[in-house]
C-alpha cells in the first residue's frame, strides 16, 4: 500500500482549528452542566410516566385475573378470568364429580354421581378466595402480597361439602337390593316324600361402616373403589340340626308296612298295606330347642293314628267266640253249655310290631292274635236282662213216621238254649248246621223237586214251623220265609189256618228274624213225644207287645185227576209206589197285627199260595 505523505502545514492547521473550537466551551462550564441536568430529568420524567402507565395498565388488567402464582388444590389459576377459572377447576374435578367413588359386591359395581351421594365441591367458595389475594385494603399490603406469591406461590384448598343424609340416602337403596334375611334349613312332608329345603345365610350392609369408607375416599377428589361392607346372618335352624330328623323320616317313610292275618273273616288270609302316605299322615314335625339352647326339628308318630288304622284290621281278623247254650230254668238262667273263646287281634302288640316297622324292622308283620272270652259267661249272664215269655210256637207231628220224629228231635236240639243277641238276625240254617247222622239226623221223606222223595233231615220242616210261629206271636220281624209246595195237614191240627208254616231247604230256602227288642232273647224248645207236640219259646225282656192275627182264602184250586210219573234209575223195572195223594190248591194271606198298648206298631201280610198236587207215583227203570 501506498502510502501518501503529509504536510506538516495541513496537520498543523487541523491542530489549530480543533483548538480553536475547544476553546470557546471551556470558557462556558456552567451552562453545559444545566442543560445536561435537563436532559436528564426529562428522561426520568418520560420513564416515570411511561412506567406509570404500564403500571396502571398492568393494574387494569390484573383487575379481572387472578394474579399469578396461585392456585386451588394444585391447579394453577394464575392470570386466569374466574371464568377461566372455574372451566379449569371443572375440567380437573370434571371425572370426580360424574362418578366421585366406585362402590363394590359380589362382582357388582355402582358409580353414584356427586349428586346421588350428596357431594359438592366448594368451587366457587376457592375462587373467591384465590381471586381476593392481592386485593386487600390499601395498595402497600397488596404490593407485600403479590411479591410474597410471586416469589413463594400460594395454593388454596378446595372444600368438599358431604350431605350425610343423602349419602345415607344411597347406600340403603343399596342395601335393599343387596341385604337378604337368613333363611332357616327346613323339612316337610308332601304325602309320602321328604322335602328338605337347605339352611341359607342372609346378608346384612354395614351402613355406618361403608359411610365411614366413602367418606374417607371422597377426601382425595379422586374416584376411588369402596368395597361395600357388608356381615353374613347365620340362620337359627342349621342343616346339621334337621339332618338327623330328615333320616328319621326317610326312615319311617321307607316303604308300605304290609301286615297280613288268617283269622275271623280273613279264614283264608288277609293282606292289607298300610302306605308311606298313610304314615305320613301320623309324623308330626315339632321345631325345639336343644339342649344347649339351639333349635332343633323332633318326630313324632301319633299312636292313635296307627290304632285307628289297625281298627278294621282287628274287625276283619276277630273271630267272636260262641254263644253258650244257656236254659231257661224257670228264669234262674244257667249255663248248661258254655261258648267257646273267639281269637282278636291283640292291639298293643300290634301298634308295637307297627312301630317297630317304622324305625326298621320288619315291615312285613304276621298279625298277633290273642283268645277273647265267648260273649256271654256266668259273668254277665245275669246282665242279659231275659226275665219273661215273649213268645210261643206250637206244632202238632202226631201220627208221623219215625223217622221224622227222629228229624224233629235232632233239629229241636238245635235250637234249645239259643241266644240271639239285641240286633241279631236269627237264621235257621246257619243255627240248624250240617244236617247229617253225626248230628242225630236220618234221611226221611222231603218235598224235593215239586214231589214227596227221600232227603237227610225229612221232617225238619216241621221245626222251622214252630221257630216261625214263636217269632210271629213275639211280634218280631220276620225276614225270609217260605211257604210248603202244597198244603200239609200236621200243620192244621190244632186249629191253626193254612198260612202258618215257613219251609226250609238248606242251603237255599231259610226262615230268619231279627230281634228288634232291643235286649237279649233265649229260645228253647220241647219235644212232647206223649202229646206228639212241639213247642218253641222266646224269652226275653217284656216288650209289652200285643199279637193278634186274621186270615183269609182267596182262591181255591181242585187236585188234579191226572196222575204224574217219575222215572226213577235207582229202582227195577216194574217197581211202581205211589209217593203223593192228590190234593187241591188254595191261596191264602194271614195278616198280622202288633200293638203296644194301643198303638199298631207293625202290620204283616203273610200270602201261601199252595199248589194243585196230583197223585204222584214213583216207577222204576232200573235193569
Amino acid at each position: 500500500m501506498r502510502e501518501h505523505p503529509v504536510s506538516t502545514s495541513a496537520h498543523d492547521r487541523a491542530l489549530d482549528e480543533a483548538l480553536a473550537d475547544l476553546a470557546p466551551r471551556r470558557r462556558r462550564p456552567a451552562r453545559s452542566l444545566f442543560e445536561w441536568l435537563i436532559v436528564v430529568l426529562a428522561f426520568l420524567a418520560t420513564l416515570a410516566v411511561i412506567g406509570l402507565l404500564g403500571v396502571l395498565l398492568v393494574e387494569r388488567e390484573l383487575a379481572r385475573r387472578i394474579y399469578p402464582n396461585i392456585s386451588v388444590r394444585g391447579v394453577p389459576l394464575g392470570g386466569l378470568t374466574l371464568e377461566q377459572a372455574r372451566r379449569s377447576l371443572e375440567r380437573r374435578y370434571g371425572e370426580f364429580l360424574y362418578s366421585p367413588v366406585e362402590l363394590r359386591y359380589g362382582g357388582q359395581t355402582w358409580r353414584p354421581s356427586a349428586e346421588d351421594l350428596g357431594v359438592r365441591l366448594a368451587i366457587d367458595e376457592a375462587l373467591t378466595a384465590a381471586f381476593a389475594v392481592g386485593r386487600g385494603d390499601t395498595r402497600a399490603s397488596n404490593l407485600r402480597v403479590a411479591a410474597a406469591v410471586w416469589e413463594q406461590g400460594f395454593d388454596l384448598p378446595l372444600r368438599l361439602e358431604v350431605d350425610q343424609r343423602a349419602l345415607q340416602r344411597y347406600l340403603l337403596g343399596i342395601a335393599a337390593s343387596v341385604e337378604a334375611p337368613p333363611a332357616d334349613a327346613a323339612v316337610w312332608l308332601a304325602g309320602g316324600q321328604v322335602l328338605v329345603e337347605p339352611e341359607r345365610w342372609g346378608t346384612q350392609v354395614l351402613v355406618d361402616q361403608t359411610l365411614q369408607d366413602l367418606t374417607a375416599a371422597l377426601q382425595g377428589l379422586e374416584r376411588t373403589p369402596v368395597e361395600l361392607r357388608t356381615r353374613a346372618l347365620e340362620p337359627r335352624l342349621r342343616d346339621a340340626a334337621v339332618a338327623p330328623a330328615v333320616e328319621e323320616l326317610r326312615t319311617i317313610l321307607g316303604g308300605p308296612v304290609v301286615l297280613t292275618g288268617s283269622s275271623g273273616g280273613c279264614a283264608q288270609g288277609c293282606r292289607w298295606e298300610l302306605t308311606p302316605e298313610q304314615i305320613a299322615e301320623w309324623v308330626t314335625l315339632r321345631r325345639v330347642l336343644a339342649a344347649d339352647g339351639s333349635p332343633t326339628i323332633t318326630v313324632s308318630v301319633d299312636q292313635s293314628g296307627i290304632r285307628a288304622a289297625l281298627l278294621p284290621v282287628a274287625a276283619a281278623v276277630r273271630e267272636e267266640g260262641t254263644l253258650p247254650r244257656v236254659a231257661w230254668n224257670d228264669g234262674a238262667l244257667l249255663i248248661a253249655e258254655p261258648g267257646q273263646p273267639g281269637r282278636g287281634l291283640d292291639a298293643d302288640q300290634a301298634l308295637a310290631l307297627v312301630s317297630a316297622a317304622l324305625y326298621g324292622a320288619p315291615r312285613t308283620i304276621d298279625l298277633p292274635l290273642e283268645p277273647i272270652p265267648p260273649p256271654v259267661t256266668e259273668a254277665n249272664l245275669a246282665t242279659l236282662g231275659i226275665t219273661s215269655p215273649i213268645g210261643v210256637g206250637v206244632s202238632s207231628f202226631a201220627n208221623s213216621e219215625q223217622y221224622r220224629i227222629t228229624n224233629i228231635s235232632a233239629g229241636a236240639r238245635r235250637m234249645h238254649g239259643v241266644l240271639i243277641p239285641p240286633g241279631g238276625s236269627f237264621s235257621f240254617n246257619a243255627q240248624l248246621g250240617e244236617v247229617t247222622a253225626e248230628h242225630g239226623f236220618v234221611e226221611g221223606y222231603a218235598i224235593i223237586d215239586n214231589r214227596t222223595q227221600k232227603e237227610w233231615g225229612g221232617g225238619l220242616c216241621q221245626v222251622s214251623t214252630t221257630v216261625f210261629r214263636a217269632a210271629f206271636f213275639a211280634g218280631l220281624p220276620i225276614t225270609e220265609r217260605h211257604e210248603h209246595a202244597f198244603r200239609i195237614g200236621w200243620y192244621e191240627e190244632l186249629g191253626e189256618p193254612p198260612g202258618l208254616d215257613a219251609a226250609i231247604f238248606t242251603p237255599y230256602n231259610d226262615m230268619r228274624f231279627t230281634n228288634d227288642t232291643g235286649g237279649w232273647l233265649l229260645m228253647e224248645s220241647y219235644v212232647d213225644l206223649q202229646s206228639q207236640r212241639l213247642t218253641v219259646a222266646l224269652y226275653g225282656a217284656p216288650t209289652g207287645r200285643n199279637v193278634t192275627y186274621d186270615h183269609r182264602v182267596i182262591e181255591r184250586t181242585p187236585a188234579p185227576t191226572r196222575p204224574v210219573y217219575v222215572d226213577d234209575p235207582t229202582y227195577p223195572r216194574g217197581y211202581l209206589r205211589k209217593s203223593d195223594t192228590a190234593r187241591g190248591g188254595i191261596s191264602v194271606e194271614v195278616v198280622r197285627t202288633v200293638r203296644v198298648g194301643d198303638q199298631v206298631i207293625a202290620q204283616d201280610t203273610f200270602p201261601t199260595v199252595f199248589k194243585p198236587w196230583p197223585d204222584i207215583y214213583v216207577r222204576g227203570t232200573g235193569g
